[in-house]
């Protein structure tokens, strides 16, 4: 909860959602500033009646309402701007994304995509002595079980299987308890299974059973290969303004960078609009208990709603795509 441990989490953060394709506004300027201001009249509207019923004083309700719709108003059209620079960044990564998934499909699985990785994993920070695994150390043989790379990652040993999956295939739960017997059999804790692909949805119940026998694997679909080869700076992310950190991505300016992070942080996902709900319920709960307490039971009310917003806000406009980095945690002793 430290302030040096949120400005870490924002400096790793990954801008995964980046790599989705994104969805073109077709309407005009002007439709778009109508579109800002019916919204905001609209929310301040509900803001104030829900107030005026509960509180049944339509003037404190209008006085509490007023700055809401101000701040709607600026928060939209802030919105709005960084929505436009936002989307022809996603639609520049999106179609770099489209290319290196094109160009690493067409690699032969072992003696083109396996050394590929190698090279990749090696200009990541925190990795060292990245190299193939020879065939005759690998226990699993060339198979689902096999150990394709190894190396060692902030001090600890790390295993690596390396997928060239074809179409619309999936990683299957079986394949994670290959992968992980190999480890076990290796004396490995600490695996990556990357993947051109996706991974079936049963893969993760298998991932936490895993974890509880001591033997840690993370996952790397397509999204996440795609943001580890951004952040290395290979082949067609070598273009300035790709490579590296979310900051370099969001924004030119040090002051639009952190705005723009810190928006990402608190509304980014849509996991935060539970949590935004939750706090509007607690909040309203308040309310109730101290409603004959005028004063102080306003400021609850209108902290309420203010997190409800919140969560109507993450609701609409946060990300659905799961934004965390595939290295965090990994080699980290439980």
């Amino acid at each position: 909860m430290s302030f040096s441990k949120w400005q870490e989490r924002l400096r790793k953060r990954s801008p995964l959602r980046y790599f989705l394709k994104p969805k073109e506004d077709s309407r005009s300027s002007f439709g778009k500033r109508v579109d800002v201001l019916v919204g905001s009249f609209l929310i301040w509207l509900a803001s104030f009646l829900v107030l005026s019923s509960l509180t049944n004083r339509p003037a404190a309700s209008l006085a509490l309402s007023l700055p809401l719709l101000v701040i709607e108003v600026l928060v939209l059209q802030r919105y709005r701007s960084l929505r436009e620079r936002r989307f022809r960044l996603e639609q520049r990564l999106y179609h770099a994304g489209q290319k290196f998934l094109g160009e690493v499909s067409k690699m032969d699985p072992q003696r083109e995509f396996c050394p590929y990785l190698r090279d990749l994993l090696a200009k990541l920070p925190g990795f060292e002595e990245v190299r193939l695994k020879g065939e005759k150390d690998q226990k699993g043989g060339q198979g689902n079980q096999g150990i394709d790379l190894e190396g060692v990652y902030q001090g600890s040993r790390v295993a690596v299987r390396c997928v060239l999956q074809e179409g619309d295939k999936k990683v299957l739960p079986d394949d994670i308890r290959d992968f992980a017997r190999a480890l076990q059999q290796s004396e490995y804790r600490h695996g990556l299974f990357i993947t051109t692909g996706e991974f079936d949805t049963g893969v993760f119940s298998v991932l936490k059973e895993s974890a509880r026998k001591g033997v840690q694997i993370k996952p790397v679909n397509k999204y996440r290969l795609m943001d580890l080869a951004r952040r290395a700076g290979t082949g067609v992310f070598q273009e300035d303004g790709f490579a590296g950190g979310a900051k370099a991505l969001t924004a030119t300016g040090r002051r639009t960078a952190v705005l723009t992070a810190l928006r990402d942080t608190a509304f980014g996902s849509r996991k935060r609009a539970k949590s935004y709900f939750l706090y509007g319920l607690l909040l309203f709960a308040g309310y109730l208990v101290l409603k004959s307490s005028t004063a102080l039971s306003l400021i609850y009310l209108f902290f309420a709603v203010l997190n409800f917003g919140f969560s109507a806000y993450s609701l609409l406009f946060g990300s659905q795509l799961e934004e965390i980095d595939p290295l965090e945690g990994l080699g980290q002793k439980k």
